[in-house]
């Protein structure tokens, strides 16, 4: 917890607890208590391994509004190296969020400071044992605050499968027998080890075993065991890429990294479905619209769990249920980039089908998230994204055919505001592959960095990561295209490891910065809506629309889901293509929903018969009866032909109406097949021909 600071100031200045406010007025008479509190990083730690963003939260209270900080003034470090500014977008604006921290109704002010610049210009290392905020107010007043530092080295490791590591610190142990005295070697010679534990505190090990087993026994291949991950913590003052080198160099130890930082995310109603275009047919959208006429298509059945820091369930038009977290206690919501990403992310997939506001791609689906935010044995909290993805597949929510969707990315081997895809986190790919080896279809945003995944600086351990033809996780992996030209956007990640592009601007949904209804005001929290939602976490519950879609279908046809690789080659086949500019940058086409559907289609056409009538007798039909067939095919992929047959004869193809002569009981059959080659069930008409002429 931080540590609060009272400090009595001269006449002019403002006694905060964690900050002092200045007073900039030439009248001010008196000092005034404010209720302010600075705390610097994730849980109040810092991790002084590997690179990333370190969050600092100043939180308003009563007399004090933190948003009124200038960001671009704010400078954070030890006083005798000066300060490090907060981090920046590639466009050069402050990376920062207005959002309320701790629940009491006001906003907070966060800022990101890069890691590498809080050493080089902050003074940031193991002996820190303070940090100083300084800035200023919008009306020029000054602030200072100071936050006590809790630094820490932190990595995860990946032991070898095959030693079956189990237990924790002074209980480490390989139940296989096999010697780690090599591993306790490398701890011992750097200093005391402050934890040694499971990565993933919620499932048992036994457990993630036996999901592996039957993951791998349903794909016929080898599925990583999630207990064989690990967390490391040591002190500040060792020596961190001494430890990562000579760990790594161990046959025992698969992976080893410095634990991720996590990443902030892309930044009485109208009724806004007009400007929802990413919906609308192609080649504009992905034709979420055809969808939804069809009950069947609508997402019903299918559930979709959103790896997401926050979001509101409350806004008007999603009205999500608490029992929407999945996290709970064990991974509690992170509020610290506010929840307008997640609202947003959510209206896109499960808008309300009502009057006002937008519409989902797939209203009827069962939408659901869980936060990254690993609470620990310890009590305190760690962005853990594999772990979270391990606790899905293991708590029995989720079944295949069901989908997750990641609405989150890492730092990129070019800093921390150059982002890659989050299965760049080894732990994180091993959870995917869990995942989709149980069944469960996974969606990846391919993050905002403007990064070839086919770079060799994609390479880990000697494994160039994101060749398909090396590995793949079976996510579906998505980029950002224009929504008018479906070009690569600028930001946008691309590879040869990208399947499908959704829209990255222009989207409208619910939340994120209110510029099409509701503002900034809290009170307007339940009714914000946006028209420039985007990014590739934008695209991302684009592309998942379609893909809940073809999976609903398959499930209220009585199907087998499919895999996601399978979803893609039919999205791939059928999709808008990508511009021809970028064309070399690959990010896949925009998903076709009415065409995917057509091309899967199985339902079979249906015909109906008519035969000629004479008004005025009270034989039904007359003699020799003109029969004529007609068939239709719904949405489907078009009726192929017509086919009947007389009395149980020859099946023939319809070409034109037909005769039926001669008299007494006749039968017609009757059926029709479509272009997929569904064939309807056959039709019968039995009738009896009279036998007494009856004039026309």
């Amino acid at each position: 917890m931080a540590r609060r600071f009272s400090t009595a100031i001269a006449l002019g200045a403002l006694i905060v607890p964690g900050v002092m406010v200045v007073e900039s007025s030439a009248y001010a008479k008196e000092s005034v208590e404010r209720q302010v509190d600075l705390s610097v990083g994730l849980s109040d730690h810092i991790n002084l391994a590997g690179t990333g963003l370190v969050p600092a939260v100043l939180r308003s209270a009563a007399a004090f509004d933190a948003t009124a900080v200038d960001p671009g003034s704010v400078l954070l470090g030890t006083p005798e190296a000066g300060g490090a500014s907060p981090a920046k977008w590639a466009d050069g604006s402050v990376i920062a969020t207005k959002t309320d921290v701790d629940g009491d109704g006001r906003n907070d002010l966060v800022l990101h400071f890069d890691k590498a610049d809080l050493t080089s210009d902050g003074g940031l290392g193991p002996d820190t044992a303070e940090l100083t905020l300084s800035g200023r107010l919008s009306d020029g007043g000054e602030i200072t605050g100071t936050d006590h530092a809790d630094t820490e080295v932190a990595l995860e490791i990946k032991f070898a499968e095959s030693l079956k590591i189990r237990g924790a610190n002074a209980d480490l142990r390989s139940e296989r027998g096999q010697s780690l005295q090599r591993v306790e070697s490398v701890l011992d010679r750097h200093g005391r080890v402050r934890d040694l534990e499971p990565m993933v505190q919620t499932v048992s090990s036994a457990e993630l075993t036996e999901l592996a087993d039957e993951a791998a026994e349903r794909t016929g291949e080898a599925v990583p065991d999630m207990s064989s991950w690990y967390r490391l913590t040591m002190p500040s003052g060792v020596d961190a890429e001494a430890v990562l080198a000579e760990l790594a160099a161990l046959p025992e130890v698969v992976h080893v990294y410095p634990v991720p930082e996590p990443v902030p995310p892309p930044s009485t109603t109208p009724d806004f479905t007009g400007r929802q275009g990413y919906l609308r047919p192609a080649p504009t959208g992905i034709d979420a619209d055809f969808g939804r006429h069809d009950p069947r298509l609508r997402g019903a059945g299918i559930k979709v769990a959103d790896l997401e820091y926050d979001w509101n369930p409350f806004h008007e038009d999603l009205q999500l249920d608490w029992s929407s977290d999945l996290g709970g206690e064990a991974f509690p919501r992170y509020t610290g980039f506010a929840d307008e990403h997640g609202t947003a992310v959510f209206g896109i997939m499960g808008g309300r089908d009502n009057e006002y506001g937008v519409t989902g791609g797939v209203p009827d689906a069962q939408l659901y998230g869980i936060s990254p935010n690993q609470r620990l044995a310890n009590g305190r909290t760690s962005w853990s994204p594999g772990p979270a993805l391990a606790y899905l597949a293991a708590n029995g929510n989720l079944r295949p055919g069901d989908v997750v969707l990641l609405e989150q990315q890492t730092s990129s081997p070019l800093g921390s505001t150059r982002y890659a895809p989050l299965e760049w986190i080894p732990a994180v790919f091993d959870a995917i592959k869990l995942l989709t080896g149980l069944g469960v279809t996974v969606g990846s945003t391919g993050g905002n960095g403007n990064t070839n995944s086919d770079d060799p600086m994609y390479t880990r351990d000697g494994i160039r990561w994101f060749d398909p033809a090396v590995q793949h996780s079976g996510s579906i992996m998505v980029g950002a295209g224009s929504s008018t030209d479906h070009e690569r956007l600028s930001f946008s990640n691309y590879g040869t490891r990208f399947d499908l592009q959704g829209w990255g601007h222009n989207i409208t949904t619910t939340g994120s910065n209110g510029n099409l209804q509701g503002g900034t005001n809290p009170a307007n929290l339940n009714v914000r809506y946006t028209q420039s939602f985007g990014g590739t976490s934008g695209a991302g519950p684009v592309v998942t629309n379609a893909v809940v879609a073809i999976q609903s279908y398959l499930k209220a046809t009585g199907q087998e889901p499919w895999s996601g690789q399978e979803i893609v080659e039919v999205l791939r086949a059928t999709g808008t293509p990508q511009g021809a500019t970028t064309a070399g940058e690959q990010i896949g086409p925009l998903p076709n929903l009415e065409a995917a559907l057509k091309m899967i289609e199985v339902d079979a056409p249906e015909s109906t018969i008519a035969l000629s009538h004479h008004a005025n007798s009270d034989v039904p039909w007359v003699a020799n009866p003109l029969a004529t067939l007609r068939a239709e095919d719904g949405w489907g992929v078009g009726v192929a032909r017509i086919e009947y047959r007389l009395d149980g004869g020859s099946w023939k193809r319809y070409q034109a109406p037909f005769r039926v002569k001669g008299p007494g009981e006749r039968t017609i059959e009757y059926r029709a097949i479509d272009n997929n080659g569904n064939v309807e069930k056959a039709n019968t008409l039995t009738f009896n021909n009279p036998r007494v002429p009856v004039h026309q």
